[in-house]
């Protein structure tokens, strides 16, 4: 990147939704002796980015994490409601956003993935398919995001359809994504 990230750059780590599968909530699960977004929030900053946003989850973890806590404005509305809502928290030109059950992220994807070029709305990790919570958002995809999201979508694969996309090709393992504790032992 050309810019220095932190001035250019916000962060948010999902951290809301169910956790169903795995039975408790991702976001505390550990690995390597720490929690889940310990290690990815440690990724983020190293990469750069100084401001590091949760979304849902627990305002008592955030602030234990050092993370400032942004609840979901639409609850229990999925990952497209978090976007919106981490996209009206983000101050500068560009939102990396990242799910809570992607413990390895390193600094470089994060800084790859937001590296987005001017001519375009949204830069998404893709490894076998597009991993639509691992993005760089530009703040000037809000308004169409809004759109789409008061017109009844609740998908981001769908809700992107007229913006600029520009996709990473990552090797699976960048993005290792933790559903059940069975993916742990992998």
């Amino acid at each position: 990147m050309t810019k220095n990230v932190s001035d250019s750059v916000t962060a948010a780590i999902f951290a809301g939704g169910d956790s169903l599968r795995f039975g408790s909530p991702k976001a505390n699960a550990i690995i390597d002796g720490e929690e889940f977004v310990v290690h990815i929030a440690r990724a983020v900053r190293s990469s750069g980015i100084e401001r590091v946003l949760m979304i849902g989850g627990s305002r008592l973890d955030a602030a234990r994490w050092n993370l400032e806590f942004v609840a979901d404005e639409t609850s229990g509305a999925g990952p497209f409601a978090a976007l919106l809502s981490a996209l009206h928290a983000c101050s500068t030109r560009l939102l990396l956003t990242l799910p809570c059950d992607v413990p390895w992220i390193d600094s470089e994807t994060c800084i790859a993935l937001s590296d987005v070029s001017p001519d375009f709305d949204v830069r998404v990790a893709s490894t076998s398919t597009p991993q639509w919570l691992c993005s760089a958002w530009t703040k000037d995809s809000l308004t169409h995001l809004e759109q789409s999201f008061a017109s009844g979508e609740r998908a981001i694969h769908r809700a992107i359809l007229g913006l600029r996309v520009e996709y990473l090709q990552l090797a699976q393992d960048r993005l290792r994504n933790i559903n059940t504790p069975n993916d742990l032992k992998l």
